[in-house]
């Protein structure tokens, strides 16, 4: 029985001093293992629990008054010279071009400019102001 193991050994021993079938052996058990891990990664990164963002109904037009409240009406009165889209950053006349292209529900208006750098909007180079 001691001659069957030595035997097993030595013939091991063999098989792997034969660089073939060692460096063959080995690039099966890299792919494997790169497999499993890939796999493992996936796994974990499906249990992590991602943020939810719930998106509300926006108001139609977001005016910013004079004490930074906006309310979610456009008001009548005509001295509301700017706008700017939400999504942006530039504010424009409402003469300018840019103004038709905003979707209405993304829109702001401001009565001055100062009102509008105060919110973080440059001018549009297309405005002349």
């Amino acid at each position: 029985m001691g001659q069957s193991i030595q035997d097993m050994y030595e013939k091991l021993k063999a098989f792997i001093e034969n660089d073939v079938y060692f460096y063959t052996l080995l690039i099966v058990m890299v792919s494997v293992l790169s497999f499993g891990l890939g796999r493992l990664s996936m796994h974990s990164e499906s249990q992590i629990q991602q943020p939810r963002i719930v998106l509300t109904e926006q108001p139609a037009a977001v005016v910013v008054s004079e004490t930074s409240q906006p309310t979610q009406k456009k008001p009548a009165d005509t001295t509301q010279q700017l706008v700017a889209s939400k999504n942006g950053t530039k504010y424009h006349l409402l003469t300018c071009p840019g103004v038709k292209q905003m979707k209405e529900e993304n829109k702001i208006y401001f009565n001055s400019e100062a009102e509008a750098r105060a919110a973080g909007y440059t001018p549009a180079a297309n405005c002349k102001f």
